[in-house]
């Protein structure tokens, strides 16, 4: 249990961020892969009524690089809960930091967003 309410707190807050990094983990996973998803059985529909389909290779790339970041993302978030793990049972301090894997994780998931906002853009860009 918490020894205070501050360390309760912080225990609180630190739980909410793990959640909330799920929900973020499965938005973008969902988002960039839905929109895949999706646009594949557009192009299906399209193609079997006999009409030429649009050019949707470059929208389906940014929503598959989307997903990859989103991947990557949540592979670099694991690295860095391993490490805080270890390093709350260390009491040394350790060579290599959370640090690092942390914001590579938090650039690979705004990487994740952007992806899919561009995917989005170039398929409305593309529709006609």
């Amino acid at each position: 249990m918490a020894d205070s309410p501050t360390q309760a707190h912080w225990i609180e807050t630190y739980k909410s961020l793990i959640t909330l990094a799920i929900e973020g983990f499965k938005f973008t996973a969902l988002s960039n892969g839905g929109a895949a998803v999706a646009l594949l059985a557009y192009l299906g529909n399209v193609a079997g009524k006999g009409i030429a389909p649009p050019d949707m290779r470059a929208p389906m790339l940014a929503f598959l690089l989307g997903l990859t970041a989103c991947g990557l993302s949540m592979f670099f978030a694991y690295v860095t809960q391993l490490r805080l793990f270890n390093e709350a049972r260390q009491s040394e301090r350790p060579l290599v930091g959370h640090t690092f894997p942390l914001y590579v994780a938090m650039l690979l998931f705004f990487c994740s967003l952007v992806a899919f906002g561009v995917g989005s853009w170039l398929a409305v860009v593309r529709f006609k």
